[in-house]
């Protein structure tokens, strides 16, 4: 689709791609999943530490993960941490998404072997299957799996058309042939089928997958405010504290001088756990990784839906209208509280210039008045007529809508490791770390990525699990499937 767009637009888009994220915005847009917030929304030390081990910033599902593996790793018991966020506690792109706790990998599976071979197409697989289990896993040691409402549900994955049914049938055919130790396999259900079964129209087919669903903001915080329970003496967490500004003192055990609104903290190794804000901090980067901001509302259902342990994926062919410049992006998701009923649903027909964006103070209007009516016109054929007046609705009216940024890659892979010194432009090996990039996907990724980078940091050897795909070298981050001109084509690709 990139061949498509005039010359001027394609520049100015490369701009954008190329252009510094800013930090974080003050007062952002509220998810639904924000609320209530946190009783340590706002907490932070009445003065910051002058040095520090291991300096995290970001407090999302990465973040968290990089905190706790090094807490607990950490052979000697006695290195310290502390975890900066620009704004309240867990409020970035992991309390902003769908709440899926899934695996993307048998949706992208023939596309990953295309490119990568099968070997590694199959090494994600594994990985963020991991990344699950041990999300689940880690919620029932810290006794957070009801609070984090965590639960199993039949996805419906659908496409509109027939290519697309097609393309996705093979993925989640070579995903089973492939990973076969993974039981949930996605089962094929006719048109008619899903119609009947499921209300759903304009659709030419659908699979069913068993997965989970959860609550983010509830696991990471319950996360964040056992591990300062437990560690009161090695971890501090700094919300309303930006990085603003990383800069190098040579031959200091705390090489690195991090500036922020309250004062400058030294520390010995610094983790990049920002998503689409990373580029900041590593302006190098910018281009291999870029912010996409995408919309979501949660809303109530019509009165005959009712409530079911079910998640939906929405599959649509790729549309750009030259005349308006609206892109529809190909992918609409919900899931349903189970205690409140709730729908929460995304996606995305927007103007292409508001698509390449890090400010999620504001929403795109058109993408909002998209959501309004795309359940009850678009999607489900029954369920929003009310049985006692005859009146069916045409449009939802959703109690909340917010934006999210996410974090891109050009080649479509996380960015997980040390950052190269020629990219960090700070001349230390080994001391600043990343894992970011996650394209939408992150809770089949974000966890196993932060603690893969916060082992290899104590000085652990890569783990297996991790593929080696998304390792952070400088020849992948320099190579030309990770330039600016592959990441905007990369971005009409997906």
């Amino acid at each position: 689709m990139a061949a498509e767009l005039p010359q001027e637009l394609v520049v100015k888009l490369l701009k954008q791609i190329e252009q510094d994220p800013q930090l974080p915005r003050q007062n952002p847009t509220i998810a639904a999943w924000q609320e209530p917030p946190h009783r340590l929304s706002d907490v932070q030390s009445d003065t910051l530490p002058q040095t520090v081990d291991f300096a995290i910033i970001g407090s999302g599902i990465t973040g968290c993960s990089v905190a706790k593996s090094v807490l607990e790793n950490s052979l000697s018991g006695n290195k310290s941490v502390t975890v900066f966020e620009a704004r309240r506690l867990t409020t970035g792109a992991t309390s902003r998404n769908g709440g899926f706790l899934s695996s993307h990998a048998p949706t992208f599976f023939a596309s990953f072997a295309e490119t990568f071979g099968i070997e590694s197409a199959t090494k994600i697989g594994r990985f963020c299957e991991r990344t699950l289990e041990e999300i689940r896993r880690v919620a029932k040691a810290e006794g957070l799996y009801d609070e984090c409402q965590i639960r199993e549900v039949e996805t419906a994955i659908t496409a509109n058309d027939s290519e697309g049914y097609n393309k996705l049938g093979e993925s989640f055919r070579m995903f089973d042939e492939h990973v076969p130790e993974n039981t949930r396999k996605c089962l094929p259900v006719s048109k008619e089928d899903a119609e009947k079964k499921y209300g759903l129209k304009n659709i030419v087919g659908a699979f069913t997958i068993q997965s989970h669903v959860f609550w983010p903001y509830k696991l990471v915080t319950g996360l964040f405010q056992r591990l300062l329970e437990r560690y009161p003496q090695r971890l501090s967490v700094e919300t309303n504290t930006p990085v603003m500004s990383i800069t190098l003192s040579e031959g200091s055990a705390y090489p690195y001088i991090l500036t922020t609104p309250r004062g400058m903290l030294r520390a010995a190794k610094v983790f990049h756990c920002t998503s689409g804000f990373t580029g900041h901090l590593l302006p190098k980067i910018r281009g291999p990784i870029f912010p996409c901001r995408l919309t979501m509302s949660c809303a109530q259902p019509g009165p005959q839906f009712g409530n079911r342990p079910m998640a939906w994926l929405w599959h649509v062919r790729q549309k750009y209208d030259p005349e308006t410049r609206m892109v529809e992006k190909g992918l609409y998701w919900m899931q349903q509280n189970a205690q409140t009923g709730d729908l929460f649903y995304g996606g995305d027909l927007q103007t292409i210039d508001d698509f390449i964006s890090s400010n999620d103070t504001v929403f795109s209007t058109d993408a909002a008045n998209n959501l309004k009516t795309l359940l009850p016109q678009k999607i489900f054929a029954r369920g929003w007529t009310d049985p006692a007046t005859g009146v069916t609705i045409s449009a939802m009216d959703p109690h909340h809508t917010w934006s999210g940024i996410l974090s891109m890659t050009a080649d479509q892979q996380p960015i997980v490791g040390a950052v190269p010194v020629a990219l960090s432009g700070r001349d230390v090996s080994g001391g600043e770390w990343i894992a970011a990039g996650f394209n939408g996907y992150g809770m089949g990724q974000c966890w196993s990525s932060g603690e893969a980078i916060a082992r290899m940091a104590l000085g652990e050897t890569k783990p297996e699990w991790l593929p080696d795909v998304f390792l952070s070298t400088e020849k992948r981050l320099t190579g030309p499937s990770m330039t600016t001109g592959a990441a905007l084509q990369s971005f009409f690709n997906r």
